[in-house]
Formats: C-alpha cells, structure tokens, sequence
C-alpha cells in the first residue's frame, strides 16, 4: 500500500534509509523537517504494518525533484519504488519538468527510470562518497502529458 508519510512513520524510515544507504543517511530531523515542508511530499509503502519504501518528492511551481527514494532489500524488484515514483507524479498539477540524480553503477535504479521517460542529461563528477562515484542527473518532461 502506497499512502502519504505520516509523523508516526519517521522512525520507521530513519530505519529503512539506514539499511539502504551506507553513507551518512538522513537524520531523523532531516526526514521531519522533509515531512513538514510545504513543497514536499513524502509516501512511504506499507506491507503488513512495515515501512518497506520510502520517496521524498518537491515541487516549486513547475519544477518537481526526487530528493531520495528507498526501498527495503528484501523487497526490491517487486515495483515498489516504480509504484512511489507513480503515486508521486500522479499527485502533481502543473509539472513539466522532473529531475533525479542517482549513483552512475547504480544499474537497476537507472533502467527503472528510464523505464519510466527519464533520460540522462548530464554528470556530476565525485558526487557520491563511501564509495566515490559520480551521480546521473536525469529528467523527465511533461509537455503534453496532463500532469
């Protein structure tokens, strides 16, 4: 189950960003602070009362950004974050535009947003650390889309 981010969900995702990322995570400020604003929006996927995925969406006026996305290893592979990423978008008005960045051997992630029309529009050389690595950035347009 897809559903936007409550207060009591914080923890729970600390926990899953944790897992998921071996360099300095977001702390569980951070992920408040991410919660409250009021150009973000955040969803988390739900399976037997766990929080298994997690997405961090902003959008100021026409400009959207995917600001992190995580899903549990015991359950990649099964269209959860593609699940995220569509439950986010589909809550826009007004976008034409989407950018992502994520870690160049990150293979898997990159196809997944291909998949959905993001294409590679540039680099940035060193991005990530533990390990380095450069960041993709992608976007996606919405030009005649409806969103």
């Amino acid at each position: 189950m897809i559903a936007l981010m409550q207060p009591e969900h914080v923890e729970a995702v600390k926990d899953l960003l944790d897992t998921c990322f071996d360099e300095n995570s977001w702390s569980v400020e951070s992920i408040q602070s991410e919660l409250e604003k009021a150009d973000s929006r955040c969803t988390v996927a739900v399976e037997d009362s766990k929080v298994v995925g997690f997405l961090a969406f902003e959008q100021i006026m026409d400009e959207g950004s995917i600001v992190e996305i995580a899903v549990s290893p015991d359950h990649r592979r099964r269209g959860i974050a593609r699940a995220l990423i569509n439950e986010a978008l589909r809550n826009c008005t007004g976008l034409c535009t989407v950018f992502l960045e994520v870690r160049e051997g990150n293979v898997p992630a990159v196809a997944l947003y291909e998949s959905l029309g993001f294409e590679r529009i540039a680099i940035r050389r060193g991005y990530y650390d533990k390990p380095k690595e450069n960041a993709i950035i992608m976007r996606k347009n919405y030009e005649n889309t409806g969103y």
